[in-house]
């Protein structure tokens, strides 16, 4: 046999050749002689990600993972930032606490809304676009939300704020991991959420830098320009830095393919190989790139030619997420979601006033419903007239910076113990320990010792997520798991939203109650994930 097929392929090779040599145009090879033809140049295409590796890490990999960096940045920055914005501005809008819970659940709520329809946008407009359309957008109405003295048009502002950064939640995730082969991906990812912490650190320390200032302009005279509405100009900063850097960078090659584009895809690269190695394509003998085969619903979705078409398709992919058999698992890690952040999101945009409100009470040891209620007492007591106080203890910045210190060793410590545990007892152990850090909340007089327990409280749930979401991606479907972890953090969203409101309305009258439902409901997440089919085998 080995014999016959030697002899058939010499055949052919000298068939071949004499053809060639007969030709009166010369046909050369390209992988022997290194010089191209304009008939293999047509026929031979390179894989997008083997080209990355021919191309090599380099100065595009680092410049688009600071600026997806800076993009998350921005999100946390415009969400978790209002924790501290609505101590800062309670007397110039004359907020009462149920106020400020819908204040800081505004951004959430615009996220929530438009979040999925984004997601389908950046499958058809692309990536950059509308990376840099929405972010630009959210700017314009957060720099907007500086010189609004009402109340209800500074929410709405921030609502819009919300629906604008939506697209930068998620879609930062899907730019940065396309410009990655896949063995760097995880990794890069893993660096990109290290911002999510540094963020929720950059927060009370540039707040405790501008609001440390004390100055204001009367620009009416009933609208006074103070240092709060700066510091909605330094929340909104990284994200402006990063749209400025995103000029400057392609759009993701890969979206481009699966588009149907692919001279403008070989262009991205073009350029991403010049940024690398000053060298373009065609030095490392790459001319064409392998074009990327279409699903039928990216087919129908690139030809949609009205936004009903596209939401009419985006319902109806959303159906099957509610089907037989990974029904079941699907919602338990919806509902754990809408927990996880109504506990980290929710109960976590009072943790500046919460410790706000201690550190006015640091003279005398009292448990967090304790003070709680000694300033009710205060606010009801007739012998005292009503003077609005929007100081921010120096307690609450330091203790705010290490809420987000925390978060970020968070994520290097589930790093360690996820391999060795795995990701179900992980959680487990998580929820657990956050639920009884959170009832002896309800004991505990040090002032360090409430700190300690209030941060685990909150950000061992809150480093789940990451975990939660890699869980949803592995118990559905391969062609439903972008829809599944979007739906999912959707109602993650809500579950912020239901957090914040629910602590702004009971926490004055049910203090004790308001703590008992929060780590009742860790508990719960607890005993749902113990449900879910993932160990340290999957």
């Amino acid at each position: 046999m080995d014999i016959q097929k030697t002899v058939n392929d010499e055949t052919n090779q000298n068939t071949e050749f004499q053809t060639n040599r007969n030709s009166n145009l010369p046909v050369v090879i390209p992988v022997i002689t290194g010089v191209k033809s304009d008939a293999t140049e047509t026929e031979v295409c390179h894989e997008y990600e083997d080209v990355l590796d021919i191309i090599g890490f380099g100065k595009t990999q680092w410049i688009v993972l600071f600026t997806s960096g800076l993009l998350l940045m921005m999100v946390i920055n415009e969400t978790m930032g209002m924790s501290i914005i609505t101590i800062a501005s309670q007397c110039d809008f004359s907020t009462t606490s149920q106020e400020k819970g819908l204040l800081g659940a505004a951004a959430f709520i615009g996220i929530l809304c438009t979040s999925y329809f984004a997601a389908y946008l950046c499958d058809t407009i692309g990536r950059r676009p509308l990376l840099i359309y929405t972010t630009l957008c959210g700017n314009i109405f957060s720099f907007a939300s500086i010189f609004v003295p009402f109340y209800s048009l500074f929410v709405f502002l921030r609502f819009l704020v919300g629906a604008c950064i939506a697209g930068a939640s998620f879609i930062t995730y899907a730019y940065l991991g396309e410009f990655y082969v896949t063995r760097h991906r995880p990794v890069v990812i893993n660096y990109a959420c290290l911002f999510v912490g540094l963020s929720v650190a950059y927060v009370p320390a540039v707040a405790w830098l501008v609001l440390s200032m004390d100055w204001s302009f009367a620009i009416t005279e009933t609208f006074q320009f103070r240092p709060w509405r700066l510091l909605i100009l330094f929340n909104a900063l990284p994200g402006f830095i990063a749209v400025l850097v995103m000029f400057a960078l392609p759009e993701s090659p890969k979206i481009l393919m699966s588009m149907g584009k692919q001279k403008e895809a070989f262009e991205a690269v073009n350029k991403i190989a010049k940024m690398n190695t000053g060298q373009t394509l065609e030095d490392f003998k790459v001319y064409r790139l392998c074009q990327e085969t279409l699903s039928d619903n990216d087919k129908i979705l690139l030809t949609s030619k009205s936004a009903s078409e596209v939401f009419k398709r985006m319902w109806q992919d959303a159906l099957p997420l509610f089907k037989k058999p990974h029904v079941f698992n699907f919602l338990i890690c919806c509902i754990i979601m809408c927990g996880v952040f109504l506990i980290n999101s929710g109960m976590g945009l009072w943790y500046p006033e919460i410790q706000n409100r201690l550190g006015m009470k640091a003279t005398t040891p009292m448990t967090i419903c304790q003070v709680i209620d000694s300033f009710i007492d205060q606010q009801n007591s007739t012998e005292i007239s009503q003077i609005c106080d929007d100081t921010i203890t120096t307690k609450s910045y330091i203790d705010s910076l290490t809420f987000g210190l925390s978060f970020t060793a968070g994520y290097f410590v589930l790093g360690f113990i996820l391999k060795p545990f795995g990701r179900k007892l992980t959680m487990v152990m998580a929820f657990g320990i956050a639920a009884f850090c959170g009832f002896l909340l309800h004991w505990l007089h040090n002032p360090i010792a409430i700190v300690v327990c209030f941060i685990l409280f909150l950000i061992l749930p809150g480093v789940c997520i990451s975990v939660l979401s890699g869980a949803v991606v592995d118990l559905v479907p391969t062609h439903l798991r972008g829809k599944a972890v979007c739906v999912c953090l959707m109602l993650g969203r809500l579950g912020s939203i239901i957090g914040s409101n629910m602590v702004g309305a009971f926490l004055e009258s049910y203090c004790n109650a308001t703590f008992s439902l929060f780590y009742v409901l860790v508990l719960a997440c607890a005993g749902l994930a113990m449900l879910l089919p993932i160990g340290r085998k999957s």
